[in-house]
């Protein structure tokens, strides 16, 4: 005998989608490392990048030698 599927047309591609979303899944080891993956797959929006840019310019510049160079005699 055949073995016959119950599931609709609709029910199946659901399935199909919900293996495939799953499939996909990625495990991170640590937060930082999810933080990395998501900055790197997501698009900051312009209007965020142009503000940034704007806010960025008026940082004073750093200083000749970094903190832990002074402290340990770098």
């Amino acid at each position: 005998m055949k073995r016959q599927s119950k599931l609709t047309s609709q029910e199946q591609l659901a399935a199909q989608q919900q293996q495939k979303e799953s499939s996909s899944a990625q495990e991170f080891g640590s937060v930082e490392e999810m933080l990395r993956h998501d900055a790197l797959h997501t698009p900051v929006p312009p209007a965020i990048a142009r503000r940034l840019e704007e806010s960025a310019r008026d940082l004073p510049p750093p200083s000749g030698r970094a903190w832990w160079r002074r402290f340990f005699g770098g």
